[in-house]
């Protein structure tokens, strides 16, 4: 059965996830689903410049190598948010196989990309 965990706490997730008004979790979700984890992620993104700043320095980052990041959010921004669906977790969760290498469409191994 598909169990949604919300609102983590912000310790254990990305500076850019939105800081909720009680200052210990944040905007994000994550969908679990037996034998496979998580099948979907998502989360609001932190659209305050200033608590983007004060969560960089919380996680012992450097501010200025977020420079492009905080530009963003400088200089105009929406509330906005994003998530994501893992296609090959998908297929495990529909299908039943055990390993997620039998359901990778394009299989990959070291040395076969060719770039």
């Amino acid at each position: 059965m598909p169990t949604i965990v919300y609102n983590y706490p912000k310790d254990i997730k990305a500076f850019y996830m939105r800081l909720n008004d009680d200052g210990r979790t944040v905007a994000a979700m994550d969908v679990l689903v037996p034998k496979v984890g998580e099948l979907i992620g998502g989360s609001q993104r932190e659209e305050r410049l200033d608590v983007c700043i004060k969560r960089i320095e919380e996680m012992g980052l450097e501010v200025k190598d977020y420079s492009w990041y905080l530009d963003l959010r400088r200089y105009g921004t929406v509330t906005h948010s994003g998530f994501g669906l893992g296609f090959e977790r998908m297929m495990l969760f529909a299908t039943g196989i055990e390993n997620i290498r039998d359901v990778i469409p394009f299989p990959r191994w070291p040395n076969n990309a060719e770039l």
